[in-house]
């Protein structure tokens, strides 16, 4: 009896570390070069645009389901804006739920691309999620289109 059950524990241990190895609790890190578009870009212009007062101090940009940080080079080409655009990995979440700039203690929300495909040839669907909506309702879909060599925010809506 105890060989079945040690038999059966080390068959439970084995099939365990197969799928923890197989599906890791956090997802793997994007690669933010393929963000970092002038398409995105004109999206967070859109978002800063449209957001309406109180306005945060700071906003945090993620990028990818694992919330992968954009480079330095592309948070600089946010230099000025209100709110100030900064990379999530300078910001913490401590339990209240609200994230901090780590080097300030300012307070700000989080614009996470999650993800972008293409509709049709040069029009885009950006799937854009914001720590500040309520859970369920902090999806919104951005129909993105390239016009006269420009990217224009066609529409959004909560996905």
């Amino acid at each position: 009896m105890r060989r079945a059950i040690l038999l059966v524990g080390v068959v439970l241990a084995v099939a365990g570390g197969f799928l923890w190895l197989r599906h890791p609790a956090h997802p793997a890190p994007v690669n933010a070069s393929l963000y970092e578009t002038a398409m995105v870009e004109s999206v967070i212009r859109n978002i800063l645009a449209e957001m309406e007062p109180p306005l945060p101090p700071v906003c945090f940009l993620a990028f990818g389901d694992g919330g992968t940080p954009p480079s330095p080079a592309f948070i600089t080409r946010f230099a000025g804006s209100q709110p100030a655009m900064r990379s999530y990995q300078s910001a913490s979440a401590p339990p209240t739920g609200q994230y901090i700039e780590t080097s300030t203690g300012r307070p700000g929300l989080v614009v996470h691309i999650i993800r972008f495909e293409e509709v049709t040839p040069g029009t885009f669907d950006v799937l854009v999620q914001f720590s500040n909506l309520p859970p369920g309702q902090d999806h919104v879909l951005y129909r993105v289109a390239e016009i006269d060599d420009t990217w224009v925010v066609q529409s959004h809506n909560p996905a």
